[in-house]
């Protein structure tokens, strides 16, 4: 990561990760920023499908690996130091992006992808970002393993993405987190039926039966299945998301109204995924 007021012809956003920009960039107002936290594997294609439906929102997408990624279980020895390094890359990310004119007063969301939603979350409450943090979008984020923090926890809206099959984040343990970031600020919680852990990783190869390091816990690792249309599915909401939340269209909205769960049967359920099964929503 470069120094913070980095001068000269380089561009200080792209040196710190992958910049995606829209198509037709606003030329005389700041743009809005998502900036998508990786997990300890490094930035992977998994980002790619979200960028591309954000950016479409007039939305720029900053790709950053704040994580401890030299590990070979892709976990680091002590989470809550690696944790308190990645805020404070964090921090230098947004103080950049604060004196870069393209992004200087508009406001920023965070997408977290797996253990990187404990990063999120701690830099949605802190006091140097989160003045300009409006949206926190968290995806399959280990909820075990997460709080709303001992004082005051995130104030920006929350999206909550998880499966009910996935034993890295059980339906009870998201609803608790749900429930617990209720009492400081509007939350949103979607369940897909079926879905396990990062549903939206594609697999590099036919047979391939991708792992990758459990949320939470050091030294263990979570099987992948991959759910093409959960992945396309998971995208538009996330976008849509940060489209009313970052956007002037947007900012001030009412709150997107809770959506009806999916009701089907047993055997409708093994034979195709539902949409949504559960969502929640606080006042």
């Amino acid at each position: 990561m470069p120094a913070i007021g980095l001068a000269g012809e380089r561009d200080a956003v792209r040196d710190l990760g992958l910049l995606w920009l829209p198509d037709d960039p606003p030329a005389d107002t700041p743009m809005a920023v998502v900036v998508a936290i990786h997990d300890t594997t490094g930035i992977d294609a998994r980002g790619w499908r979200y960028a591309e439906q954000i950016t479409a929102a007039g939305i720029a997408v900053l790709h950053v690996d704040l994580l401890d990624t030299s590990a070979e279980d892709g976990g680091p020895g002590d989470q809550a130091a690696d944790a308190r390094d990645a805020l404070d890359r964090l921090r230098g990310v947004s103080a950049i992006l604060a004196e870069d004119a393209r992004f200087a007063t508009a406001p920023i969301g965070l997408l977290a992808f797996g253990g990187a939603g404990r990063v999120a979350m701690r830099a949605a409450a802190d006091a140097t970002p989160a003045g300009r943090v409006a949206g926190l979008a968290l995806l399959y984020p280990g909820c075990a393993g997460l709080e709303a923090g001992d004082g005051p926890g995130p104030r920006s809206p929350i999206l909550l993405l998880h499966g009910d099959a996935d034993p890295a984040n059980p339906p009870s343990d998201c609803i608790g987190l749900a429930e617990g970031l209720m009492r400081t600020g509007h939350v949103r919680r979607i369940e897909y039926a079926g879905a396990g852990y990062a549903w939206d990783l594609t697999p590099s190869g036919q047979y391939e039966v991708p792992s990758l390091p459990w949320p939470g816990r050091a030294g263990q690792r979570v099987a992948v299945r991959h759910w093409p249309q959960g992945a396309e599915l998971s995208a538009t909401q996330v976008a849509s998301f940060f489209a009313a939340r970052l956007t002037p269209r947007g900012a001030g909205a009412a709150r997107p109204a809770a959506v009806v769960p999916v009701a089907e049967d047993h055997a409708a359920r093994a034979r195709n995924h539902s949409i949504l099964t559960n969502t929640g929503e606080s006042p």
